[in-house]
């Protein structure tokens, strides 16, 4: 069944059903908007620097969560180092700041850049392979870019990690505390979602979404799959060099730690939790991972991961597609036009029954 058809039969089924009034619709939706303004609005009314930081932190894994759904949600990609490219951008603003007297605003595009560049490199020999094999080389390359944080002590201080750069500023205005952060860590993750929702509606997007569905099938329509692949890998990698670059200004150093194959694992979790290709359900995954694993563990301690990964499984075993799935919505004058277009053969389709 192509896509037309299955637009057409979930058009038909959704007029047999009762449906919610317009009205209903829109006010569900404005009061959406207005309850995540006063959710992402929260730091400034609550106060204090631990609000603001966990904000923040939600935020920054909000903007991972994004970055990784394209290759996994859009592209259907299993990357399991994809923190590698994290570490890549707040390395290379650490390098940067304190060797070279760069400011973020200067720093956070070479990161992006370098980020970008590093999974071309990777990307290209590793995309050529399908399912276990790509999970098992994109692991590795999150081995290499951990131990060569640790290893490589002229460019990353070793286990000690980079520290000690000047205070970053915009306009004038330092950062000095956690609330100045959060508007560029959200500002961040605001662009970040609307570009991959823009990406996901393009002719780029529904190729992912084809090879994802189908590689082979895909690859004989035309389709030149290793590009594409190559594509949801580069733009992945974008949005983690940023948002690590801010993470380095946030906590004031970069260590081998923050990196590890944990990290990965649970920024695959964030995505697979929120729903694999929805932008709002991997933002609400994110947030979610901050909250019971930075949160928390002020009350529950080590124990925080632990509830994580036991909500993970219930996600899966409950709702496979995740808290907030992607149902892709066709244009409503698409709809109707291949519903009553004779030469298609669909006029005169008949209503089901009751």
């Amino acid at each position: 069944m192509d896509y037309l058809s299955a637009a057409r039969e979930r058009l038909i089924r959704a007029q047999a059903r009762v449906t919610v009034p317009p009205r209903v619709q829109t006010a569900g939706r404005y009061g959406f908007y207005l309850g995540a303004l006063v959710f992402a609005s929260a730091p400034y009314w609550l106060g204090g620097i631990y609000y603001p930081d966990i904000w923040t932190d939600m935020a920054l894994w909000g903007t991972i969560g994004l970055g990784l759904n394209v290759v996994i949600g859009f592209a259907g990609l299993l990357d399991l180092g994809y923190m590698a490219f994290y570490a890549i951008g707040g390395y290379v603003f650490a390098n940067a700041a304190l060797y070279h007297g760069f400011s973020l605003w200067e720093a956070m595009p070479i990161g992006a850049v370098l980020s970008v560049v590093a999974s071309a490199i990777i990307g290209f020999p590793t995309l050529r392979v399908r399912g276990d094999y790509l999970a098992i080389m994109t692991l590795g390359f999150g081995g290499i870019v951990y131990y060569a944080a640790q290893n490589m002590t002229s460019l990353t201080g070793g286990y000690n990690g980079l520290f000690g750069w000047k205070t970053q500023s915009i306009l004038g205005h330092p950062f000095a505390s956690p609330i100045d952060f959060y508007p560029l860590a959200l500002g961040l993750t605001v662009v970040a979602a609307l570009v991959t929702r823009a990406l996901r509606g393009s002719r780029v997007g529904r190729a992912w979404s084809c090879i994802k569905d189908d590689e082979v099938a895909a690859g004989a329509a035309g389709i030149p799959i290793i590009r594409y692949k190559l594509y949801a890998y580069m733009v992945g990698a974008v949005w983690a060099g940023l948002a690590g670059a801010i993470f380095a200004v946030k906590q004031n150093i970069v260590s081998p730690e923050t990196f590890t194959f944990n990290q990965s694992f649970f920024a695959v979790a964030v995505v697979i939790m929120g729903g694999m290709g929805s932008i709002t359900g991997v933002i609400l995954g994110g947030v979610l991972y901050v909250v019971i694993a930075e949160w928390m563990v002020t009350y529950t301690g080590t124990l925080s991961g632990v509830i994580f990964s036991s909500l993970l499984l219930l996600v899966v075993l409950l709702r496979p597609q995740g808290l907030i799935p992607f149902r892709p919505r066709p244009p409503r004058w698409l709809l109707r036009h291949y519903l009553e277009d004779p030469a298609r053969g669909t006029a005169g389709v008949s209503q089901p029954d009751g």
